[in-house]
């Protein structure tokens, strides 16, 4: 069966949207957050006050891209504080599904075989990676979908020779750095394909040099507030590339395997899917999407397998293709070429035992992380108010959500953290077992509120 209508085509993308979001809403986390979410989330309530007041505890916090951030800061205007962190995985969820369209979409403009963009679409909706992150307070589904359709947009544009196109890939590409700075590695997919289809014969056509300067023109607003409010242009990707390097690292080798562990058969897949591309403009794209994307990850010290979720469209295309390439040569084999569709279908429903499983399992994972803290601050919350928090550093952005208008202070063993703890200034203390133990219990000013998980976390409250 050929590809269906253009109308056709659209509805059949907005029900596997649909379809998806339903799925999200319906596997939302509860009772769970993690350090990053609740940083953006924090920095989000802070825009309220200000279009420009992008800061935690009065630091400013641009080394987190700002995309995400505003989006939430937009809805929270709506929504009281008690609904920031649902609001926060719903805009997740919502990208998730708009990505789901999207690479039905991507699929059938590029193969014109709506069975075969059905494969795509079902191999991105269930990647373990994709599906975990869809109802996370994190940036990755959003990252995601610009960052896919400023690649479908370049592709489209320059298969129907289509200029506007072209240049709104450039100015989507532009968001999509803006929403995860490793986004930048965008530019070296679009050089990349370009240059492996027309060599250097594109940079003479007026459409992309003007594309470019328009993702210039995309990103000079965050560059400006970085130079008023962050000592520099250029300091927010600095910095963020600093805390990355700063974190353990994590070898090519080892990332290969944690990813081999999580998404194992999609990898698999596409790999055949790899192997089976043609030297033609669908396969130069995909090849410069996946490695370019990839090299992105790869040459950073520290990597997180949830780093990868951005190149989910790139492997269910190839996983796709990998697939139908499986169920054309079986069909061929059995001489029942006429079936290639129907085995193809099959197929995909054998890979996906495996392919759910690996994906519940890391979704309830992630829903996991972060469930003792929301604990914790929601009994100190509850029972105790407070002006004055020290808490452990895991804990640093958590507690800003429970207590957003507090001063709010790591645990260091350093003079001025004793000398205020012996003045009785902190209201409450959030300990956890690894951390210094301080005077906090020698000064006679804090006794013990609660303790959680026997004794790995300790909540102190000021006798007076």
């Amino acid at each position: 069966m050929p590809g269906t209508s253009r109308k056709g085509e659209l509805l059949v993308a907005g029900g596997i949207s649909l379809f998806t979001l339903v799925l999200a809403v319906m596997t939302l986390p509860s009772r769970t957050i993690t350090y990053d979410g609740a940083l953006y989330i924090n920095i989000a309530r802070n825009l309220l006050h200000g279009i420009t007041n992008y800061t935690y505890q009065g630091t400013y916090m641009m080394y987190r891209p700002p995309v995400y951030v505003y989006t939430l800061a937009v809805l929270f205007r709506f929504f009281s504080p008690e609904h920031h962190v649902t609001i926060a995985r719903l805009v997740s969820a919502v990208f998730y599904s708009l990505t789901a369209g999207l690479v039905y979409l991507f699929a059938v403009r590029m193969w014109n075989d709506s069975v075969k963009a059905t494969l795509a679409a079902a191999l991105y909706i269930f990647n373990p990676l994709a599906f975990a992150m869809g109802t996370r307070e994190l940036v990755h589904s959003e990252f995601t979908f610009f960052y896919t359709l400023a690649v479908y947009l370049l592709y489209t544009g320059k298969k129907n020779q289509a200029p506007l196109r072209i240049y709104l890939s450039f100015v989507v590409a532009g968001i999509a750095i803006l929403t995860r700075y490793t986004g930048l590695s965008i530019i070296g997919v679009m050089v990349a394909y370009l240059y492996l289809t027309e060599h250097w014969e594109w940079a003479k056509k007026r459409e992309y040099p003007l594309g470019f300067a328009l993702l210039a023109i995309t990103l000079l607003p965050w560059l400006y507030m970085g130079h008023l409010h962050y000592g520099g242009a250029f300091k927010p990707f600095s910095v963020a590339t600093q805390y990355v390097t700063n974190a353990p690292p994590v070898s090519a080798f080892d990332y290969i395997g944690m990813l081999v562990n999580t998404i194992g058969v999609i990898a698999l897949l596409a790999a055949i899917g790899f192997i089976l591309l043609k030297k033609d403009e669908e396969g130069w794209l995909l090849i410069s999407w996946l490695f370019v994307g990839l090299l992105g990850i790869m040459t950073v010290t520290h990597k997180e397998e949830r780093f990868i979720t951005f190149l989910s469209p790139v492997l269910a295309l190839l996983a796709a293709h990998g697939l139908w390439g499986i169920s054309k040569a079986l069909s061929e084999a059995t001489k029942a070429v006429e079936y290639k569709r129907h085995v193809a279908v099959l197929l995909l429903v054998l890979f996906l035992v495996p392919i759910c499983r690996d994906a519940s399992a890391l979704k309830d994972d992630w829903d996991e992380q972060g469930a003792i803290y929301v604990e914790v601050f929601e009994y100190a919350s509850e029972n105790y108010p407070a002006d004055w928090l020290l808490v452990s550093q895991k804990m640093y952005t958590m507690a800003g959500l429970y207590y957003p208008n507090a001063t709010i202070q790591v645990i260091m063993d350093v003079p001025q953290v004793r000398e205020r703890i012996s003045e009785g200034r902190y209201d409450v203390i959030v300990r956890m077992k690894s951390d210094p133990a301080l005077n906090i219990e020698t000064s006679g000013n804090y006794r013990i509120a609660r303790e959680f998980q026997n004794g790995d976390f300790i909540v102190y409250v000021r006798k007076f």
